[in-house]
Protein backbone atom coordinates (compact mmCIF):
# COMPACT_ATOMS: atom_id res chain seq x y z
CA UNK A 1 0.00 0.00 0.00
CA UNK A 2 1.43 3.66 -0.60
CA UNK A 3 1.30 6.49 0.94
CA UNK A 4 -2.13 8.08 -0.98
CA UNK A 5 -3.98 4.61 -0.39
CA UNK A 6 -2.95 4.74 3.25
CA UNK A 7 -3.72 7.78 3.69
CA UNK A 8 -7.32 7.70 2.44
CA UNK A 9 -8.04 4.25 4.20
CA UNK A 10 -7.63 6.17 7.28
CA UNK A 11 -9.21 9.52 6.14
CA UNK A 12 -12.14 6.89 5.02
CA UNK A 13 -12.35 5.62 8.25
CA UNK A 14 -12.61 8.74 10.22
CA UNK A 15 -15.30 10.23 7.32
CA UNK A 16 -17.50 7.37 8.33
CA UNK A 17 -17.17 6.65 11.97
CA UNK A 18 -15.55 10.13 13.67
CA UNK A 19 -12.90 7.74 14.91
CA UNK A 20 -9.97 5.67 13.92
CA UNK A 21 -7.42 3.13 15.58
CA UNK A 22 -9.34 3.88 19.40
CA UNK A 23 -9.28 7.61 19.01
CA UNK A 24 -12.54 9.75 18.35
CA UNK A 25 -13.02 12.47 16.50
CA UNK A 26 -15.39 15.63 16.84
CA UNK A 27 -16.78 17.46 13.93
CA UNK A 28 -15.04 20.26 12.96
CA UNK A 29 -12.04 19.33 13.52
CA UNK A 30 -8.70 18.66 10.85
CA UNK A 31 -6.87 16.05 10.60
CA UNK A 32 -3.16 15.46 9.12
CA UNK A 33 -2.34 12.08 8.04
CA UNK A 34 1.18 11.08 7.00
CA UNK A 35 2.16 7.89 5.26
CA UNK A 36 -1.14 6.64 6.69
CA UNK A 37 -1.02 7.94 10.65
CA UNK A 38 -2.18 10.71 12.11
CA UNK A 39 0.03 13.32 13.22
CA UNK A 40 -2.01 16.69 14.25
CA UNK A 41 -5.03 17.37 14.55
CA UNK A 42 -6.32 21.29 14.76
CA UNK A 43 -9.54 23.37 15.46
CA UNK A 44 -8.79 24.92 12.01
CA UNK A 45 -7.15 23.62 8.09
CA UNK A 46 -4.31 26.02 8.74
CA UNK A 47 -3.23 25.07 12.08
CA UNK A 48 -3.47 21.34 10.75
CA UNK A 49 -1.21 22.33 7.28
CA UNK A 50 1.36 24.03 9.33
CA UNK A 51 1.53 20.77 11.97
CA UNK A 52 1.93 18.24 8.68
CA UNK A 53 4.55 20.94 6.74
CA UNK A 54 6.67 21.15 10.35
CA UNK A 55 6.74 17.05 9.91
CA UNK A 56 7.19 17.48 6.38
CA UNK A 57 7.82 20.27 4.25
CA UNK A 58 7.05 18.06 0.84
CA UNK A 59 3.51 19.86 -0.36
CA UNK A 60 3.32 16.41 -2.53
CA UNK A 61 3.26 13.95 0.94
CA UNK A 62 0.24 14.06 3.55
CA UNK A 63 -3.12 15.19 3.40
CA UNK A 64 -5.58 17.30 5.80
CA UNK A 65 -9.32 16.48 6.17
CA UNK A 66 -11.49 18.30 7.89
CA UNK A 67 -14.50 15.82 10.29
CA UNK A 68 -17.65 16.29 9.15
CA UNK A 69 -20.73 14.01 8.08
CA UNK A 70 -21.59 13.70 4.66
CA UNK A 71 -23.66 15.93 2.48
CA UNK A 72 -26.19 14.54 -0.01
CA UNK A 73 -27.24 16.37 -3.03
CA UNK A 74 -30.20 16.15 -4.44
CA UNK A 75 -30.74 16.88 -8.04
CA UNK A 76 -34.25 17.16 -9.56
Amino acid sequence: MNEKEGNLRVAESILAEFAWNGRTFREGQCVALLDGKIVAVADNPDSAISALRAIDPDPKRGMVIEVTHPVVDVIR
